[in-house]
């Protein structure tokens, strides 16, 4: 069970949106610095100005409520 730090948001990781971040400067989790998609199919940080195909990117998961990268798995009580 994943639990979101900021929203509160529960829910399994399968549930988790992943998206790119770049390897270099790991720009990529705000909606204002998002990796840009382009046409040849490879990937570019605008903050740093990394270019590289998707495989090459770090894919780190995200809150799918609230879009915070800041996660935790939660301790189940039995």
């Amino acid at each position: 069970m994943i639990e979101c730090v900021i929203c509160g948001w529960e829910g399994e990781e399968k549930d988790l949106i992943m998206v790119p971040t770049c390897p270099d400067c790991t720009t990529g989790h705000l909606k204002l610095f998002r990796m840009i998609f382009k046409k040849d199919g490879t990937l570019e940080c605008p903050k740093c100005s990394w270019r590289g195909p998707k495989e090459d990117a770090v894919w780190e998961p995200e809150c799918p409520k609230c879009g915070s990268p800041y996660l935790r798995e939660k301790q189940v009580q039995k």
